[in-house]
């Protein structure tokens, strides 16, 4: 199982929890996963050509995706996942 951390006010979008378990190889299945609990979240995570949206930091046990990535990224079983909107400023 992964364990997936959303951002608060997705999760309240989407009437989920902020922490979901979802059976997934790949940050693909995990938002295919997370699409069939929850309708459209997977369009608000990530581009049409299969890449994350900009707006989004992900991050796969530890380790910080480059931004944009493309979903087929794989993930262990046990893995965390956290997804993060990106914070930009100076």
């Amino acid at each position: 199982m992964i364990t997936v951390h959303l951002p608060f006010d997705l999760a309240d979008e989407f009437h989920a929890d902020s922490v979901v378990t979802v059976q997934a190889r790949s940050c693909a299945g995990i938002l295919e996963m997370l699409n069939l609990q929850y309708p459209g979240m997977a369009s608000w995570l990530a581009e049409p050509d299969g890449r994350f949206r900009v707006h989004l930091s992900v991050f796969v046990s530890g380790r910080r995706l480059p931004t944009c990535a493309h979903v087929s990224e794989e993930v262990a079983d046990g893995s965390e996942v956290w997804i993060l909107k990106a914070i930009s400023g100076g």
